[in-house]
């Protein structure tokens, strides 16, 4: 089981990891001739429980016109206002759940990850209070929930699956838990997640 201590030492000391080429490639080459690519950012919650530390993921409302239904870290695109995107992630994650996060719960972020939307995605990883009260923007958000982290960077829970796309192979990730399906951008997020706190295991 990974404790708090454990995954933030291990986080900050692994090596930085990337993600799938493949999918860099595919995400760059349907973009670079048409669109510019906009700056967001999410929040990876990590909330400790007595069986150890949860993640808060949410589901996308079904109306919303990029990933609706989708599973999802709470975060959204860069405004004007925002500091950077540590305060992009706190500002949307807050608008999204309630959730509050200071600047001091933001441990270190994953690598940047270019998705089919459009945007660059910076994941910030940060710990909140295991006392928070969840209110979903129904604009945004249709749940709220909590998955176990252990269960989520089992690497056996992280399935892999290939496709073709344009003459080329390309592969997805999926990871199940309970009746939810967390794939797309997220999934990759969370494979990426694992391979760094796992990193000296593979």
């Amino acid at each position: 089981m990974v404790g708090q201590q454990q995954i933030l030492s291990r986080f900050l000391l692994a090596p930085s990891q990337q993600y799938d080429q493949n999918h860099q490639d595919r995400i760059r080459q349907h973009w670079e001739d048409t669109y510019r690519f906009k700056q967001a950012a999410v929040l990876i919650p990590l909330v400790h429980r007595e069986n150890g530390l949860n993640v808060v993921l949410t589901r996308r409302a079904k109306h919303l016109k990029h990933h609706p239904g989708q599973i999802a870290f709470p975060g959204g695109r860069f405004e004007p206002t925002d500091e950077d995107l540590i305060a992009t992630a706190i500002r949307e994650t807050f608008e999204e759940t309630n959730i509050t996060c200071s600047r001091n719960d933001v441990h270190g972020c994953l690598s940047t990850l270019p998705t089919m939307s459009g945007y660059m995605v910076t994941p910030f990883i940060a710990t909140i209070d295991s006392d928070y009260t969840p209110i979903a923007d129904p604009n945004e958000v249709d749940c709220i929930f909590e998955a176990p982290l252990n269960h989520l960077l089992n690497p056996n829970n992280i399935c892999q699956y290939e496709f073709l796309l344009n003459g080329n192979n390309h592969s997805v990730y999926n990871i199940p838990f309970e009746d939810y399906s967390i794939w797309g951008a997220t999934a990759q997020m969370i494979k990426l997640l694992s391979d760094q706190i796992w990193h000296d295991d593979l």
